[in-house]
């Protein structure tokens, strides 16, 4: 998404939505998002792909764009979700297997 781009208000709201909704129930391993192999989430990623906030590794796998953090960094505020490190909680890490 570039800036001469300007987002309806309706618009924001539908990508506000499905970027809570990725990073809320798909995984993040490093730098990258794991569709888990979900249809939604293997959508979600190539719909936030195609206006340029994450870029599509493979057909599992996306990675945030700097203008897709940029978003997600623009609107945390509406989020209402602490991470894991600032609640204390407990935060899953690890790798993704090799696709083979």
């Amino acid at each position: 998404m570039n800036k001469s781009e300007a987002l309806t208000d309706r618009e924001q709201k539908l990508l506000i939505a499905l970027v809570k909704m990725v990073d809320q129930y798909l995984d993040e391993y490093g730098d990258q998002v794991d569709s888990r192999a979900m249809s939604a989430g293997e959508h979600a990623i190539k719909a936030l792909a195609s206006v340029g906030l994450m870029e599509n590794v493979n057909t599992r796998f996306g990675r945030w764009t700097e203008a897709g953090n940029q978003f997600r960094e623009k609107f945390n505020s509406l989020r209402g979700l602490a991470s894991a490190e600032e609640s204390g909680g407990i935060k899953l890490v690890g790798r993704p297997k090799p696709e083979g």
